[in-house]
């Protein structure tokens, strides 16, 4: 390869594994915790509308939740909400970011994010969980006004990356919907299916 190699890992789900789905979601011990019941929160926050737009960054994460908690009662419990959220959700695999720290190392390559945040949330990572230490860049879905699997969301993302050439990016993600939509882009993609596939892919990678 010709070009400096660049790695871009999706967050939930490769990086950060307490997502809706894994084995110890963020929200499992929520109602015991604060009362509140995840399941509700789904069907009216985040699978609605408003959340995707919160998502691309056109609509900020309060406005949206002040309307979901207001309704019922629960303004007054949305910033102990987001706190618990963002603090459960912060478990990152030492495993997957070890092995992107000795990639960079060892090909002088870029490592970035590639994933559908929210600005909060990704201020919170930087914060407290220093997520940023790993990463050239963050990049997300709200910085750019796009999702994944949306072309789009690869093209801006390449720019923002300063990257000309497509085919010397890999992607990795858990969501084979988000590994086409960066091979429609011109991207090299894998489907990540644990650390150790991500090793067997890093070992030829630069």
């Amino acid at each position: 390869m010709t070009s400096t190699p660049v790695l871009v890992l999706d967050l939930d789900g490769v990086v950060s594994t307490a997502h809706p789905g894994s084995a110890e979601p963020w929200y499992a011990t929520l109602k015991a915790d604060l009362g509140l019941d995840y399941e509700e929160i789904e069907r009216g926050f985040f699978r609605t509308p408003e959340f995707m737009e919160v998502l691309r960054g056109r609509l900020d994460l309060y406005v949206a939740l002040h309307g979901f908690f207001e309704p019922r009662g629960l303004a007054d419990r949305m910033e102990e909400f987001v706190g618990y959220w963002f603090a459960k959700d912060a478990v990152l695999d030492r495993v997957v970011l070890g092995q992107a720290d000795a990639w960079r190392r060892r090909t002088g390559g870029r490592c970035f994010t590639g994933t559908n945040q929210e600005h909060h949330r990704i201020a919170w990572l930087k914060e407290h969980a220093g997520l940023g230490a790993h990463f050239d860049d963050i990049i997300y879905s709200a910085s750019l006004g796009v999702c994944k699997p949306e072309r789009v969301f690869f093209t801006n993302a390449q720019a923002r990356m300063g990257i000309t050439v497509a085919q010397s990016i890999l992607f990795v993600d858990d969501s084979a919907a988000n590994v086409d939509g960066a091979r429609m882009a011109g991207w090299r993609a894998m489907l990540y299916r644990g650390p150790e596939s991500l090793a067997r892919a890093l070992e030829s990678w630069g």
